[in-house]
Protein backbone atom coordinates (compact mmCIF):
# COMPACT_ATOMS: atom_id res chain seq x y z
CA UNK A 1 0.00 0.00 0.00
CA UNK A 2 0.99 3.24 -1.47
CA UNK A 3 0.92 5.68 1.74
CA UNK A 4 -1.49 8.96 0.89
CA UNK A 5 -2.55 8.24 -2.44
CA UNK A 6 -5.82 9.22 -3.87
CA UNK A 7 -7.91 7.89 -6.42
CA UNK A 8 -11.40 7.70 -8.40
CA UNK A 9 -13.64 4.70 -6.51
CA UNK A 10 -13.82 1.36 -9.10
CA UNK A 11 -17.46 3.04 -10.01
CA UNK A 12 -16.08 6.74 -10.65
CA UNK A 13 -18.36 8.47 -8.46
CA UNK A 14 -16.16 9.05 -5.26
CA UNK A 15 -12.92 10.30 -3.97
CA UNK A 16 -10.88 7.53 -1.93
CA UNK A 17 -7.91 7.91 0.11
CA UNK A 18 -5.59 5.34 0.96
CA UNK A 19 -3.84 5.94 4.42
CA UNK A 20 -1.25 4.84 6.28
CA UNK A 21 -2.53 5.24 10.11
CA UNK A 22 1.30 5.15 11.38
CA UNK A 23 2.30 7.95 9.51
CA UNK A 24 2.36 10.91 12.06
CA UNK A 25 -0.06 13.03 9.12
CA UNK A 26 -2.53 10.91 9.99
CA UNK A 27 -2.47 11.72 13.40
CA UNK A 28 -2.08 15.71 12.90
CA UNK A 29 -5.26 15.20 10.13
CA UNK A 30 -7.70 13.58 12.82
CA UNK A 31 -6.63 16.68 15.08
CA UNK A 32 -7.22 19.08 12.79
CA UNK A 33 -10.67 17.30 11.58
CA UNK A 34 -11.35 17.32 15.26
CA UNK A 35 -11.61 21.20 15.44
CA UNK A 36 -13.69 21.52 12.19
CA UNK A 37 -15.95 23.20 14.03
CA UNK A 38 -13.65 27.06 13.99
CA UNK A 39 -12.83 26.06 10.01
CA UNK A 40 -13.93 29.16 7.59
CA UNK A 41 -16.73 27.10 5.87
CA UNK A 42 -16.94 28.78 2.18
CA UNK A 43 -17.29 27.71 -1.70
CA UNK A 44 -15.64 27.22 -4.66
CA UNK A 45 -16.55 29.39 -7.69
CA UNK A 46 -18.45 26.32 -8.92
CA UNK A 47 -20.29 25.68 -6.12
CA UNK A 48 -18.06 22.93 -3.92
CA UNK A 49 -18.37 23.07 -0.26
CA UNK A 50 -14.30 24.08 0.92
CA UNK A 51 -12.89 24.82 4.10
CA UNK A 52 -10.43 27.32 5.80
CA UNK A 53 -7.99 25.68 7.77
CA UNK A 54 -5.73 27.70 9.91
CA UNK A 55 -1.69 26.39 9.60
CA UNK A 56 -0.46 24.60 13.03
CA UNK A 57 2.61 26.75 12.41
CA UNK A 58 0.96 30.69 11.72
CA UNK A 59 -2.40 30.98 12.88
CA UNK A 60 -2.61 33.82 10.96
CA UNK A 61 -2.37 31.65 7.69
CA UNK A 62 -5.39 29.77 6.25
CA UNK A 63 -4.97 27.29 3.93
CA UNK A 64 -7.96 26.87 1.29
CA UNK A 65 -9.12 23.13 1.48
CA UNK A 66 -11.53 21.13 -0.78
CA UNK A 67 -11.57 17.19 -0.87
CA UNK A 68 -9.59 17.50 -3.77
CA UNK A 69 -7.60 20.09 -3.31
CA UNK A 70 -5.33 21.82 -0.73
CA UNK A 71 -3.00 25.10 -1.15
CA UNK A 72 -0.68 24.42 1.52
CA UNK A 73 3.11 23.34 0.67
CA UNK A 74 3.24 19.71 0.88
CA UNK A 75 -0.09 19.83 -1.42
CA UNK A 76 1.91 21.38 -3.91
CA UNK A 77 5.33 19.74 -3.43
CA UNK A 78 3.55 16.28 -3.20
CA UNK A 79 0.47 16.52 -5.87
CA UNK A 80 0.22 12.75 -6.02
CA UNK A 81 0.01 12.35 -2.13
CA UNK A 82 -3.08 13.52 0.08
CA UNK A 83 -1.55 16.31 2.67
CA UNK A 84 -2.76 16.40 6.39
CA UNK A 85 -5.59 19.22 5.72
CA UNK A 86 -7.43 17.31 2.71
CA UNK A 87 -7.58 14.17 4.82
CA UNK A 88 -8.88 16.12 7.75
CA UNK A 89 -11.64 17.77 5.28
CA UNK A 90 -12.10 13.90 4.18
CA UNK A 91 -12.17 12.78 7.82
CA UNK A 92 -14.51 15.40 8.75
CA UNK A 93 -16.94 14.95 5.51
CA UNK A 94 -16.92 10.85 6.35
CA UNK A 95 -18.18 12.07 10.15
CA UNK A 96 -20.97 14.51 8.66
CA UNK A 97 -22.05 11.75 6.29
CA UNK A 98 -22.09 9.35 9.05
CA UNK A 99 -23.48 11.24 11.94
CA UNK A 100 -20.38 10.16 13.62
CA UNK A 101 -20.42 11.05 17.34
CA UNK A 102 -17.98 12.21 19.57
CA UNK A 103 -16.10 8.69 21.48
CA UNK A 104 -17.36 8.02 25.07
CA UNK A 105 -15.14 9.95 27.48
CA UNK A 106 -13.47 6.50 28.51
CA UNK A 107 -12.01 5.71 24.77
CA UNK A 108 -10.78 9.36 25.17
CA UNK A 109 -8.51 8.74 28.53
CA UNK A 110 -7.46 5.17 27.55
CA UNK A 111 -5.84 6.98 24.08
CA UNK A 112 -4.48 9.27 26.70
CA UNK A 113 -2.88 6.79 28.46
CA UNK A 114 -1.47 5.09 25.17
CA UNK A 115 -0.37 8.41 23.91
CA UNK A 116 1.37 9.58 27.52
CA UNK A 117 3.20 5.91 27.07
CA UNK A 118 4.95 6.81 25.00
CA UNK A 119 6.40 10.08 25.72
CA UNK A 120 8.06 11.82 29.32
CA UNK A 121 9.43 7.96 30.74
CA UNK A 122 10.63 9.19 34.17
CA UNK A 123 12.86 7.31 36.45
CA UNK A 124 11.86 6.08 39.92
CA UNK A 125 14.13 5.04 42.31
CA UNK A 126 13.59 1.92 44.28
CA UNK A 127 14.88 0.89 47.69
CA UNK A 128 15.03 -3.07 48.05
CA UNK A 129 14.59 -4.55 51.28
CA UNK A 130 18.55 -5.33 51.49
CA UNK A 131 19.37 -1.95 50.95
CA UNK A 132 20.05 -1.30 47.84
CA UNK A 133 19.23 1.13 45.12
CA UNK A 134 17.49 0.76 41.48
CA UNK A 135 16.16 2.88 39.00
CA UNK A 136 13.35 1.86 37.33
CA UNK A 137 11.68 3.42 33.67
CA UNK A 138 7.76 4.70 34.26
CA UNK A 139 5.28 6.23 32.43
CA UNK A 140 2.69 8.47 33.64
CA UNK A 141 0.56 5.10 31.77
CA UNK A 142 2.15 2.56 34.32
CA UNK A 143 0.29 4.90 37.09
CA UNK A 144 -3.32 5.36 35.24
CA UNK A 145 -5.26 3.62 37.27
CA UNK A 146 -3.41 4.91 40.60
CA UNK A 147 -3.94 8.96 39.13
CA UNK A 148 -7.61 7.74 37.74
CA UNK A 149 -9.06 5.35 40.51
CA UNK A 150 -10.43 8.24 42.71
CA UNK A 151 -12.55 9.19 40.11
CA UNK A 152 -13.99 5.72 40.08
CA UNK A 153 -17.32 4.91 42.67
Amino acid sequence: MTPWNSSTSSTGSGLMATVDTSDSRFVKAVAIADNAGQWLKCRTHDGKKAYGIRSQRDASHIYFVTRTSCDCTDAQRHPEKVCKHRLAVLIHVARVAGGSKPMPATDVLDGLAVLVADKNPTLKMVRHPDGSLTWESETAADRYDEIFKRFED
